[in-house]
């Protein structure tokens, strides 16, 4: 337990760099769990609530305008996951002005990003024809699907510069802080849910009502971050810099297509079903798919927390250190996807029954291919954060390429053939095709690089 404990620590030696890295993860892996244990306990209440208090058609909608949403997540050009690597990077260089650097030009260049989103937003919302975008025929549906879009996007474009907070606490391997600050976000978005169901307060006010409060934890968090903690890294105009900007730029553009390709790929599973079957089925499959993505926060949670370490490692030439953390890693991730995701599949309608009510109930063939979704990705995740790391970006963003779009192209054929399962077949169908071994390979080539010259290899494979 002393190694859990918020204290410097000495970093002169390897095996004190490889203690704080882990301390560090441990912390960060802890708060994550913290968060997700209480963002799946609120969205067992809320998904229940909503979907009861909506209805199939508008709660559908709601999910398919977070999948639009969610699409989008692209938009900050990759800059706050790039800005992950630099400000590791910088700090394991002893390169405090060079985070500086970053920083301020992650935030600068974010905010501009979201100036031109909004201007767009305005610009086109007047011809976005809602009744054909989210497919709804009911009034009410018809009347709240333009204000509850307005509403996704509003906070979303307000939560864009704030990824500089994300990025720079990640980098200086400090994301249990900001786990932290998202659990006030999830605690507050609850009680504002269910002050505005008490007040039957429409679509629109749902998604403001669950979105609103982690945007204002989100900011307090910058203040804290900027103001207190870090004042050296506070992004002041005056810091920005050309050469910051352009690498950030470089790295961020590795990010954003990696970002777009596996946003198109996973997140257009709702929209395609609600384009070929209707609204009301996406709730039959989103619900189900929600279950299983508790497996695949978990994934992320124990991988990504091992990230910024990764490049915090590289720039101190601690190819070992990478080599042993990966391999256990990746081990435990598979492992633990497989157990939890047979679990599932066993139990899944009684959850569901239980979460929802006897009326939502799953086929087994939709779990299991869900479940076998998720042990892919409890396979893939390590893979992913290894080469994101140590900067090895081009062959992720091949492979998510060629995946976005025959995921797509599956998914269409499949859900036409099949119904609701034939969305996730044509994902788990891409996935095999064009992901898992190329991806394997580019790992155990880093690895196999590492023992030499760690530097010159990531940044050729890079």
């Amino acid at each position: 337990m002393g190694s859990l404990r918020d204290h410097p620590a000495d970093r002169t030696t390897a095996h004190s760099r490889s203690r704080e890295r882990y301390r560090r993860a441990a912390l960060t892996s802890l708060a994550s769990a913290l968060s997700r244990f209480i963002s799946l306990a609120i969205s067992v209440v809320t998904v229940r609530l909503t979907f009861r208090y909506l209805g199939a058609e508008r709660y559908g909608m709601w999910m398919t305008v977070s999948s639009f949403v969610l699409m989008l997540t692209f938009a900050d050009l990759g800059m706050s996951n790039g800005l992950i690597n630099l400000v590791a990077d910088a700090f394991g260089r002893k390169e405090s002005q060079t985070a500086r650097k970053a920083v301020a030009s992650a935030f600068w260049m974010l905010l501009l990003v979201a100036a031109v989103l909004a201007v767009a937003m305005a610009c086109g919302y007047p011809f976005i024809n809602m009744a054909r975008l989210f497919n709804v025929h009911t009034p009410l549906a018809l009347r709240e699907a333009g204000p509850t879009l307005l509403a996704f996007f509003l906070c979303f474009v307000l939560n864009l510069p704030l990824g500089t907070v994300r990025g720079t606490q990640t980098g200086l391997q400090k994301g249990y802080v900001n786990n932290l600050w998202n659990i006030l976000g999830t605690l507050l978005s609850l009680a504002a849910l269910l002050a505005a169901i008490h007040l039957h307060a429409g679509l629109p006010l749902l998604v403001l009502a669950l979105s609103g409060p982690p945007l204002l934890a989100s900011f307090l968090n910058g203040v804290e971050l900027f103001g207190w903690s870090h004042p050296e890294l506070r992004p002041a105009p005056r810091f920005v810099s050309r050469e910051a900007a352009s690498r950030l730029f470089g790295t961020g553009m590795m990010f954003f297509l990696l970002q777009l390709c596996i946003s198109i790929g996973m997140q257009t599973d709702n929209i395609v079903i609600a384009q070929i079957l209707g609204p009301s089925s996406v709730a039959d499959y989103a619900v189900p798919a929600r279950l299983f993505n508790m497996i695949n926060a978990l994934m992320v949670l124990v991988s990504g927390s091992i990230w910024p370490a990764y490049a915090d490692a590289l720039a101190r030439a601690d190819g070992a250190w990478i080599r042993k953390t990966y391999r256990r890693v990746s081990i435990a991730g598979t492992a633990v996807a497989i157990v939890l995701s047979a679990l599932f599949v066993a139990f899944g309608n009684r959850l569901l029954a239980l979460w929802i009510g006897p009326e939502m109930h799953a086929s087994t063939t939709l779990l299991v291919l869900l479940a076998a979704f998720c042990i892919l990705n409890g396979y893939l995740q390590p893979v992913n954060f290894l080469l994101n790391g140590v900067g090895a970006f081009r062959v992720q963003v091949i492979c998510a390429i060629v995946m976005a779009v025959l995921n797509i192209a599956l998914s269409i054929y499949f859900v036409h053939r099949y119904g609701l399962f034939g969305a996730i077949l044509g994902t788990v169908i891409a996935q095999l095709l064009v992901q898992a071994a190329p991806l394997t390979l580019a790992a155990r080539r880093v690895l196999r690089g590492l023992q030499q010259a760690p530097d010159d290899v990531v940044r050729h494979e890079a």
